[in-house]
């Protein structure tokens, strides 16, 4: 059962919970839209190219933070 406190003594953890969890969606939000807006870049630049191994360090630095942005923004 959920414990509801109305003791004012909480109020300000509470506000910096719920401004944590606001940076956390707007972080999420800017990492994916940078990720739409410069795919089409991405695929000329990148994915069109011989691998190599500054690709394959671009491409894991690149994409693992969509999945770091997703597990934060889950832990809120």
């Amino acid at each position: 059962m959920t414990v509801v406190s109305n003791d004012p003594m909480s109020w300000p953890l509470i506000d910096s919970y719920l401004l944590s969890s606001y940076f956390s969606v707007a972080c999420f939000t800017v990492v994916v839209y940078d990720w739409a807006l410069t795919f089409g870049q991405e695929f000329e630049l990148i994915w069109r190219q011989r691998w190599s191994h500054t690709t394959i360090l671009y491409l894991s630095v690149r994409y693992a933070g969509i999945p770091y942005a997703v597990y934060v923004c889950k832990a809120y």
